[in-house]
């Protein structure tokens, strides 16, 4: 093959490890394969139209990032426990009562109505009984005020802890009123943006944060 040939794909084929990551990485953090749901090599592999060792590569890495687990000799999309998830939201919590803190004083105001547009949009997902938007648009808006601290490390570290987020989320929207608790909270967290409220705003951050904790300890419910 020459050097001019070498970037070209071969119609019908697709690229291989990468392709095969980002695709199972993606079905994952787009709630297609929810925690629990088997990972298995042959089957990825027919499906891919590849062979199975760039499946296993993309599984290895995918193990590593904790997305999936072994069970047995087999994979299987990772069931966090609760110390899993608690370790996760103290980390988390830290993170994003910074972003809020950060986002009040730094934010533009244009920032402040593409989060408004998020929210009234997952209000939109919530009554289509759009789950998988919902979610999308979950992670959007607190990536968003992160955006808006201006901090590119702070924006990365809350990406990597937000689609970690994800393995979490089918137990979430199983739970009554759930998504709509959360459009509350999001409006809450909103409002004290829009009055540069910082305080306020950290406040109720955390209180929506701590919600997700609470639903897999069994501890409180969320307020109307």
């Amino acid at each position: 093959m020459s050097e001019d040939d070498a970037g070209l794909e071969v119609p019908g084929q697709r690229p291989l490890c990468g392709n095969v990551y980002t695709s199972i990485k993606a079905d994952i953090l787009e709630m297609r394969l929810l925690a629990g749901a088997p990972v298995q090599e042959v089957e990825l592999a027919s499906y891919y139209g590849v062979s199975r060792t760039p499946v296993r590569e993309a599984l290895r890495q995918l193990l590593d990032e904790g997305f999936i687990e072994r069970k047995g000799r087999f994979y299987q999309v990772k069931e966090m426990t609760p110390g899993d998830i608690r370790d996760l939201y103290e980390v988390r919590e830290s993170l994003e009562a910074t972003s809020v803190r950060l986002c009040v004083e730094r934010a533009e105001n244009s920032l402040i109505d593409r989060l408004r547009k998020l929210v009234a949009d997952q209000g939109d997902a919530f009554r289509n009984g759009d789950a998988q938007r919902f979610s999308a648009l979950d992670t959007a808006f607190h990536l968003t005020i992160a955006e808006g601290t201006g901090n590119a490390l702070l924006l990365q570290q809350l990406t990597v802890i937000h689609e970690k987020s994800c393995l979490t989320r089918g137990r979430e929207y199983d739970a009554p009123n759930w998504i709509a608790y959360a459009i509350d909270e999001h409006s809450r967290v909103l409002s004290a943006l829009e009055r540069r409220d910082g305080t306020v705003g950290v406040a109720e951050m955390l209180y929506h944060i701590r919600g997700v904790v609470d639903l897999h300890y069994g501890g409180r419910r969320r307020k109307a």
